[in-house]
């Protein structure tokens, strides 16, 4: 025998091949499990082939956080082979245990973090992962420990984490004849130099010229099978190089988007040139004289609820009564269901709502960037507030949540009510215990909706009001006094929720709370003399999620919310109202104004939802309307009249026009918004806080 084969570098080289593969094998059970627990077994079994493939390249993408984990351990052991001594020995095993510790315990968390983020939201870990940081971290970790075991869940993973230290311990631990052994072996240039490039194959999964990448995940036209594919540190990777690149007010989304100037782009949104070559003039408009509403100003509500998702809502029935009597007023109201988010996070919804803009893909959230200060002309409450309103921001929650508050102060809102304010306003609330008066993330809904309704009837002039809901958000609870209405949970339902049925049941019936209260709300105000002069709007800000094997022909409904109006006789407008058409929420205030205000300047970036308009933008780069849709870079027609299915289809005039028209709209967004940071700049007002 070889005495050079019993040094520890050949030993050690060994077990570090050896626990490269352990993980790769471990982790593609991970990503078979994640296939069973999440997927459809329908979809599974009709798409066999498809998945042997998901599967495979599943492996190679998992061998590129390992090769990365591997590459400086193994350069480490062979820089140490030929140093002797007892030094170099315990050197490079600290070295080698740390580091793979390190970076197997990092590969490990991803993991976990992966499984739940995809648990909550159906999508492996993107940018909204940036949220646990930047979002209320406190009531973050409380809202999980509230609907998880935390402590047992956390006591598994340690004991986990802390039994493959000692594994790792023992693989790289020195033996007495390791310094007696001859070093060198002509075998081990050899061997070096083939580890280097297998490492290097493997972290960028191929030796072409551009490394294997998340979009060579697109093997399926089912989302779901590209979805087993995936890993999170593969996406989270691709996050981080969107924050990156996005980050700052320099990306050229109109050459990104195929446009020169913002003329071109301005047409491909709107169907016509600018009659303006200023932006800003370009893009405002000016409303009907209407003498009724300048003689009868209503009073406006719009209500942003936490999760209010379309998918969910559609399985309410007698013995699964998630809508409650809400219900009763979505059949008497406008209901538009072919609806979209602006964003899948709260942050980047309320704030596009607010300002009635699409998500530009990957930039930061208005609240959040260089123009936290800069007060937008687009803002939907302006043009209440300059016909005499009293313009109101509610939210259950802290002001100070994301800079939210200290934003929309920017935006010049004459009143922003956060819990504190309205614990102050309404001193009743001081005889309910904590428990039935709110959680971390704020005030429960009904309190909120009480201190609307009284400011609405005391009021002397009309009143606007937009409100931000907190109850439907995890931990989903709810007051005592609450009566929970009937949810039974029948095979089919349990077989389309990615968590257990208890923990479903808890969110199921803070949905349903949330539902009624805003049912409630809507009665009070009918059965009042706020009857005939209020109108209502609710929306959601993302979808419910925790649909299990949602895939991508059900990808419309899988994110989207209603678009409910609630509007009195006198106001409504005239002619046939076509609840099928679609819109996303830059649509919400140009309709409010439109039904509202006579003779008023807005800029318009959406679209009245009763015009001829009729398409819908998500920022995952889902675009629909009645031909068809756009999304994962591949076009899709309706496969039913109830635009519910989709299905892979040829690219046809309507559909590039579709898609031509949102990058459009993202275009001229973009251009205003630095209009505004110009115009801003040449008043000499500073950009920071």
């Amino acid at each position: 025998m070889n005495l050079s084969f019993r040094h520890y570098y050949w030993r050690w080289l060994k077990n570090l091949t050896f626990l490269f593969l352990i993980f790769a094998v471990l982790m593609t059970l991970a990503r078979i499990s994640f296939a069973f627990y999440f997927g459809d077994w329908n979809i599974l079994s009709q798409n066999t082939d498809e998945i042997k493939k998901a599967l495979f390249l599943g492996l190679r993408f998992d061998l590129m956080p390992l090769a990365y984990v591997n590459a400086l351990p193994f350069i480490i052991l062979n820089l140490a082979y030929f140093i002797p001594g007892k030094v170099t020995i315990k050197a490079t095993r600290f070295l080698l245990v740390s580091l793979l510790c390190f970076g197997y315990f990092l590969i490990a968390w991803l993991y976990v973090f992966d499984y739940g983020f995809y648990s909550y939201f159906q999508e492996h870990l993107n940018i909204l992962f940036f949220g646990f940081f930047e979002d209320d971290t406190q009531a973050v970790i409380i809202s999980i420990y509230k609907n998880y075991n935390l402590l047992f869940w956390l006591t598994i993973v340690f004991t986990l984490h802390y039994g493959l230290y000692r594994f790792i311990k023992f693989l790289f631990s020195p033996f007495e004849f390791d310094l007696k052994a001859r070093a060198f072996n002509f075998k081990m240039p050899l061997i070096f130099l083939s580890g280097l490039v297998l490492i290097a194959f493997m972290a960028r999964g191929n030796f072409t010229r551009l490394p294997l990448s998340v979009e060579d995940a697109f093997i399926s036209d089912n989302e779901f099978v590209n979805e087993i594919a995936l890993n999170g540190a593969l996406t989270l990777n691709r996050a981080i190089k969107i924050r990156k690149t996005f980050g700052k007010d320099q990306f050229n989304y109109l050459k990104a988007n195929g446009f020169n100037r913002w003329e071109e782009a301005f047409l491909a949104a709107r169907g016509k040139s600018p009659e303006n070559s200023d932006i800003q003039k370009a893009l405002t408009v000016r409303t009907p004289n209407n003498p009724f509403l300048k003689e009868n100003p209503p009073h406006v509500v719009l209500v942003v609820m936490e999760s209010l998702g379309s998918f969910w809502n559609n399985q309410d029935s007698k013995d699964f009564q998630l809508l409650g009597d809400l219900k009763n007023h979505f059949d008497k109201g406008v209901l538009f269901k072919n609806f979209l988010p602006a964003e899948n996070g709260t942050i980047g919804s309320i704030v596009s709502v607010a300002t009635s803009q699409v998500i530009r893909p990957g930039a930061r959230f208005l609240s959040e960037s260089e123009y936290m200060q800069t007060a937008l002309k687009s803002a939907g409450h302006l043009p209440f507030k300059e016909s005499g309103y009293d313009t109101h921001f509610v939210y259950g929650g802290k002001l100070g949540w994301r800079d939210l508050g200290k934003y929309l102060r920017a935006q010049k809102y004459d009143h922003l009510w956060g819990a504190d304010e309205i614990k102050e306003a309404m001193p009743e609330l001081g005889n309910f215990s904590a428990r039935d008066l709110g959680n971390e993330w704020g005030i429960f809904d009904e309190y909120l909706y009480s201190f609307i309704d009284e400011q609405l009837r005391t009021a002397t002039r009309p009143q606007f009001f937009l409100v931000l809901t907190t109850s439907n958000h995890p931990p989903f609870e709810y007051p005592s006094s609450y009566q929970p209405r009937e949810l039974k949970f029948t095979k089919e339902i349990l077989s389309k929720i990615t968590i257990d049925e208890e923990l479903a049941r808890k969110r199921f019936l803070g949905f349903q709370y949330s539902n009624q209260k805003m049912a409630e709300f809507l009665e009070r105000i009918h059965s009042s003399s706020l009857n005939d002069k209020t109108i209502v709007g609710l929306t959601g800000d993302h979808s419910f999620w925790i649909a299990k094997g949602v895939g991508q022909e059900q990808e419309f409904v899988r994110y989207a919310v209603p678009f409910y109006l609630r509007i009195p006789d006198a106001y409504k407008p005239s002619g046939a109202i076509d609840d099928k058409k679609f819109g996303s929420h830059e649509d919400i205030f140009p309709t409010l104004i439109n039904l509202s205000l006579s003779d008023q300047p807005y800029i318009k970036l959406g679209e009245d939802m009763f015009s001829d308009h009729s398409d819908a933008i998500n920022s995952s780069g889902l675009i629909a309307g009645p031909d068809g849709a756009f999304h994962h870079g591949k076009f899709w027609k309706w496969r039913d009249e109830n635009y519910e299915f989709l299905e892979p289809t040829e690219p046809t005039p309507e559909l590039q026009k579709l898609k031509s028209k949102a990058q459009g709209l993202i275009s001229i967004t973009d251009t205003y918004l630095k209009s505004e940071k110009q115009n801003k700049k040449n008043s000499g007002e500073s950009d920071r806080p």
